[in-house]
């Protein structure tokens, strides 16, 4: 059998090349300076262009950018010659040692050799940097305002805030300014939100020390507006609002003289700064928006910090000072103060301008009054609420039995414990707080109780239950912090306030329910019965909770 042959034999179409060249970039451009086919690159960077050929792929070598990273390399090494004979000239001023080479500053820009200088020239040489550097330092310490503040013009800060929370830190700042060569023109105006402002707080904040706006650099135009914390707007095209008064107080520190020590950014070390950044959050987040026991605690850190000083960052007044005395005086809790706060607290208001003149005179009694401004008719306060002598009154027309004792002033329940630890019954502890809708209500639960506002929110349907303010407090029940009490319910005509009520308190064991009588001196208790015949009295019908 005749073996197999092929059908077809044809011939090659194409021949394989037997080297393959390869592209060596993804997409070949034309060069971006060519412009009717004139390269214009020479004309804006000089002989630096690449030498590549990109319309032949012709490659080339880039001797104008080898040449640009060896000036660069050389400018950097001067660079570094230089910051090494300064640290050196600074560590060994005043030192013997002849061997020390010295290179000027001239000679280390034309990277010249080190040379050895005689001694005399040495010092010669240290001298004349410390003098150049001290001129230098005299013309920054001699610029009043960053860039910020322009020249003929004023530079206004519209500050928002709200009167029950005012920020009282732009009356001292205020007077800082001021103190500094640059008075402040100061004006506030009534938002629709807000119906109505204390005629003493609008004169607090208001001054024209130069008469016209037109004459001052700075001024504050502060508008009482219903919001939840300050906040600055400088221009609306270019900035968005700064919140928060301890914000507010590091942009307005900005402007204070770079040598002025409350430009503590500028005059501080990297240590002072990161601790003065802290304490004023620290004050903004636990004093201003913290509980009682938070705002004890800030107390105590205070405190300790003024033993070893006279203010809170050193031998001098700063901004953390500052910040410190606008919440102990929004809060109220400069009354009751420790010893070393209360001196510094004193100090802060005289160097304010308002040591006898407070913007809270006509909302907050008096301390060396014992928290009581009594009238000619005994048992009621000026604005005619009823005080310690009128809640004892009361009770006895009433026919209700009391027991009653006196003690000192306390701020906490461990404080308290420790004076009525004889005293029968069931000791009580208060809080007035207020709902998102701005509710208010008066919760009085056992001294040992547990309690979680949003626990108490669940328990009576309510949402993001917080801390009432102090103003609101003693506007409608005639007490202020400290003295919170249940009777105070007497000076509620209108009904503003929901009493809730720690059930323990009416389940019949215990023999008296104790509450301040509208004095943290002392502790008045009744029993149950008749503290359900006085709230019947008051006509405040108590919502019942349950704690831990």
């Amino acid at each position: 059998m005749a073996s197999p042959t092929s059908m077809y034999r044809l011939q090659k179409l194409t021949t394989t090349p037997t080297v393959v060249d390869l592209p060596s970039c993804m997409y070949r451009m034309n060069p971006i300076n060519k412009f009717a086919s004139t390269d214009l690159a020479p004309s804006y960077y000089g002989s630096t262009t690449c030498a590549t050929n990109y319309l032949s792929g012709t490659p080339g070598k880039m001797e104008g950018l080898a040449e640009l990273e060896k000036r660069q390399e050389a400018v950097l090494l001067r660079l570094q010659c230089l910051k090494q004979q300064l640290d050196k000239l600074q560590s060994n001023k005043g030192s013997t040692d002849q061997t020390t080479p010295l290179v000027s500053a001239v000679g280390a820009a034309a990277q010249s050799s080190p040379v050895k200088q005689p001694v005399g020239v040495k010092e010669a040489v240290v001298e004349h940097i410390l003098t150049a550097l001290k001129d230098h330092l005299d013309d920054i310490s001699s610029l009043h305002f960053n860039s910020q503040i322009q020249t003929g013009a004023v530079h206004d800060l519209v500050i928002a805030a709200n009167p029950e929370r005012p920020p009282y830190s732009l009356v001292l700042l205020r007077k800082l300014l001021k103190n500094a060569g640059f008075p402040v023109y100061c004006a506030n105006h009534l938002h629709s939100s807000i119906k109505k402002v204390n005629e003493t707080l609008q004169k607090t904040f208001t001054e024209n020390p130069e008469g016209d706006r037109s004459k001052h650099s700075l001024a504050f135009t502060l508008h009482w507006k219903d919001v939840s914390s300050p906040s600055l707007m400088v221009n609306p095209l270019h900035q968005t609002p700064i919140s928060s008064e301890a914000n507010i107080i590091r942009y307005v520190s900005r402007l204070f003289p770079l040598s002025s020590p409350y430009n503590y950014e500028a005059t501080g070390t990297f240590t002072s700064i990161t601790e003065t950044d802290n304490l004023l959050d620290q004050l903004t987040n636990q004093m201003i928006c913290g509980n009682n026991k938070e705002r004890q605690s800030v107390l105590r850190l205070l405190n300790g910090r003024l033993g070893r000083a006279s203010w809170l960052m050193g031998d001098k007044c700063s901004i953390v000072d500052v910040m410190a005395w606008s919440a102990l005086k929004q809060t109220g809790s400069e009354a009751g103060a420790p010893a070393n706060v209360s001196k510094w607290y004193k100090a802060v208001s005289t160097l304010a301008g308002l040591e006898s003149n407070s913007p809270q005179e006509n909302n907050v009694v008096s301390k060396n009054e014992k928290n009581q401004t009594l009238s000619k008719k005994g048992g009621q306060t000026s604005n005619g609420h009823l005080d310690r002598k009128g809640l004892e009154q009361l009770l006895k027309k009433l026919n209700v039995k009391f027991q009653v004792q006196d003690h000192e002033e306390v701020f906490t329940v461990e404080a308290l414990m420790k004076n009525v630890s004889s005293m029968p019954g069931l000791h009580m502890k208060n809080l007035f707080l207020k709902d998102k809708k701005k509710n208010l209500y008066l919760l009085s639960a056992r001294h040992n109780a547990e309690v979680k506002l949003n626990e108490v929110g669940k328990q009576i349907g309510v949402k993001e239950l917080r801390f009432g303010d102090e103003s609101v407090m003693f506007d409608v029940l005639g007490v202020k912090q400290g003295c919170i009490t249940a009777y105070a319910l007497i000076n509620d005509k209108n009904h503003q306030v929901k009493f809730l009520l720690d059930s323990e308190a009416l389940d019949g064991k215990h023999q008296y329910i104790n509450f301040h009588p509208m004095s943290n001196a002392a502790t008045l208790g009744i029993s149950p019965a008749n503290l359900t015949k006085f709230l019947s009295h008051t006509g405040h019908e108590p919502t019942l909770l349950t704690f831990k």
